[in-house]
């Protein structure tokens, strides 16, 4: 019979990663108790949440959610980072703990971005990006700089047409 503390476990996992199509897995040995409880609390204040499970448990939730390919990353002392969906912050929030960390812990070990298996130098990548709000809104300029361009090039003839007709004008007061 399966031990009840397990299955709790196992039951907690699974409602977690049901819709986690990221998540990330660093390894936190030599992290003491204090230390880790300011790291999970900076992964929560970025919007991520860090669990310590058992890596068989974490398997087993992982192959039944059809999730493969993490066998070997599931070896010694593995942190398992949920994100939403903004996985910027959390992973600036490992990054910048990590390069405050004397051992530079945690160390990444890999992960799945958006349902694709992503390597530890992939956090690396992730965490020099910009937050999600600003690249929405870099987006959107670029998504409207044509439009703004073509309001200026169709607005050009009427406002070449008043110019002419402010010199004639002004030509005409000249000659009198």
């Amino acid at each position: 019979m399966a031990n009840p503390r397990n299955q709790a476990s196992v039951a907690n996992l699974r409602e977690l990663l049901a819709d986690a199509t990221t998540f990330f897995l660093v390894d936190y040995q030599g992290l003491s108790a204090g230390d880790l409880h300011v790291l999970r609390a900076k992964v929560r204040a970025a919007g991520g949440r860090l669990l310590v499970a058992k890596n068989t448990l974490m398997n087993v939730v992982l192959k039944e959610h059809g999730v493969e390919g993490f066998d070997t990353t599931l070896q010694g002392p593995t942190a398992l980072v949920l994100v939403g969906d903004d996985p910027v912050a959390p992973v600036k929030a490992l990054t910048d703990f990590a390069k405050d960390h004397p051992k530079d812990l945690p160390l990444p070990k890999g992960g799945r971005l958006q349902g694709s298996a992503v390597g530890p130098e992939m956090l690396a990548k992730i965490a020099t990006l910009p937050p999600r709000d600003q690249l929405l809104s870099e987006l959107i300029g670029v998504l409207q700089a044509p439009m703004t361009q073509l309001v200026g090039v169709l607005s050009a003839p009427q406002r070449d047409l008043v110019t002419v007709f402010e010199n004639y004008v002004d030509k005409q007061k000249e000659e009198r």
